[in-house]
């Protein structure tokens, strides 16, 4: 794997880190920026015409640094153009560094703790330190999240496509069916747990790297976790906020729209190959984890990246066709099922509506005719929450929820065992349907029924 050490966007990147500390230390006197403010790192497009701050703080209000720096943006800008000595400064965006916030609230919750002796914490790592440890290594088992959606097998299979073109052994480990409407990146990378390729000496014998991608609980390898102990070391790699790092090495951004993002970031800076197949697979991880580039984590950089995406030769024509324009007619008499449980309640704020595996078995239809429909839901007029049930054949619930525009769903999922975005998470449960609704409708009615702050 070659690695470059230079890059024209990370130097200028760290140069702006460096005049913003200065300003927020010298000049910068709005009363904002009074708490505790520190630029935690720059991330500044290859052309330079972007940048986004990444800030963390201690004891001020977010909305009220965000606001400071929106009001002396232009002056942050004329001195970055001055003491870089370039005539046109990169635009720039504020954001709060969620990693940071995150990495601090688990080591919070890791001192209340009290550990068993001799129980292993993950070790967070920096972006650069992916590749030293994917380096240390020639084979490798990357594991996609049960209930698979296009992010974690996108961006497992471009992953294994780029090793194998440099001539390391790489396999999509999977413990189900791949869902119909991704089968167009499957490709021979792609095994099940139960596959007799992976029980030989060679993998039993031979040091190899497991990766989590696109989640870090072990809980959700279901069925495969004797293949991911069995690896001499073990790495996540993700984009969810609500994470908890089961791994040796963990790197969650939650700034990412998808890890697919992250992937193809870490293919590029060490100039491995991106293959029209690779480029497919990312750009299903992306389209489908912003919702076709409507979500709130559609950034400027992903429209970037997709674009280079499609310049490397990504079937975006089949993508669509296949996930988007290619659905059986069993999926709109599941939406009409769904649609005679329809609840809508808190003043019209929430909605909420659930399916039977009953149901599912009599109409003919697959795991593949439920996906969708929390945002289906969601586009109801007045409505801020939806959420969808699906009973599955072992009797659990899992539940998918979606917000418009200020609630985070990702906060009530954890309270049920699971996580994910603020305008997109889920769950699984194994309490009743009934239970489940009535719970669910009471910690949304008391929330949404509140004045929003």
């Amino acid at each position: 794997m070659k690695k470059r050490h230079s890059h024209r966007g990370e130097r200028i990147g760290e140069e702006i880190r460096r005049i913003v500390s200065d300003l927020l230390s010298r000049e910068l006197k709005d009363p904002a920026f009074d708490g505790m403010i520190s630029i935690s790192y720059v991330k500044t497009t290859d052309d330079a015409g972007l940048a986004t701050i990444y800030y963390s703080s201690l004891g001020t209000n977010d909305e009220e640094i965000e606001a400071g720096f929106e009001k002396a943006k232009g002056f942050i800008r004329s001195e970055i153009s001055r003491k870089l000595g370039i005539r046109r400064a990169p635009e720039l965006r504020f954001k709060v560094d969620e990693a940071e916030r995150y990495g601090r609230h688990i080591d919070e919750l890791l001192d209340e703790l009290d550990l068993p002796e001799g129980a292993e914490e993950s070790q967070a790592i920096s972006f650069g330190e992916i590749s030293d440890i994917i380096n240390s290594y020639e084979h490798y088992l990357i594991f996609t999240h049960i209930h698979m959606d296009g992010d974690t097998l996108g961006a497992s299979i471009a992953f294994a496509d780029a090793m194998r073109e440099i001539g390391r052994e790489a396999y999509v480990v999977v413990g189900e069916e791949l869902p119909r409407t991704l089968e167009l990146v499957k490709t021979t990378s792609v095994v099940n747990a139960s596959d007799a390729s992976l029980r030989t000496d060679k993998w039993e014998e031979a040091p190899y790297l497991a990766i989590a991608m696109d989640f870090a609980e072990i809980s959700r390898l279901e069925g495969r976790e004797e293949l991911f102990s069995g690896a001499a070391e073990s790495l996540c790699i993700d984009h969810h906020v609500t994470s908890s790092p089961n791994c040796k090495y963990s790197y969650i951004e939650p700034g990412a729209a998808a890890t697919a993002e992250l992937v193809y970031r870490l293919l590029r800076s060490e100039d491995l190959p991106v293959t029209e197949r690779a480029a497919t697979a990312l750009y299903v991880g992306i389209v489908t984890d912003t919702g076709r580039f409507q979500y709130s984590n559609t950034t400027p950089e992903t429209h970037i990246i997709t674009s280079e995406l499609l310049k490397a030769g990504a079937d975006f024509k089949s993508a669509y066709r296949e996930i988007y324009q290619n659905i059986k007619a069993e999926k709109l008499l599941v939406q009409n099922a769904m649609l005679n449980t329809l609840d809508i309640f808190a003043g019209g704020k929430a909605v909420m509506a659930y399916v039977r595996h009953n149901i599912l078995a009599e109409l003919n239809a697959g795991e593949d005719e439920t996906d969708g429909m929390s945002e289906v839901l969601r586009g109801i007029i007045g409505v801020e929450v939806s959420v969808f049930l699906k009973e599955r054949p072992d009797g659990k619930i899992k539940g998918s929820m979606r917000s418009k525009e200020w609630f985070d769903v990702a906060a009530l999922a954890a309270e049920f065992g699971g996580g994910g975005h603020k305008r997109a998470a889920g769950f699984s449960s194994d309490m009743s349907m009934e239970e489940v609704c009535l719970l669910i409708k009471d910690k949304l009615s008391a929330r949404l029924e509140q004045p929003v702050t």
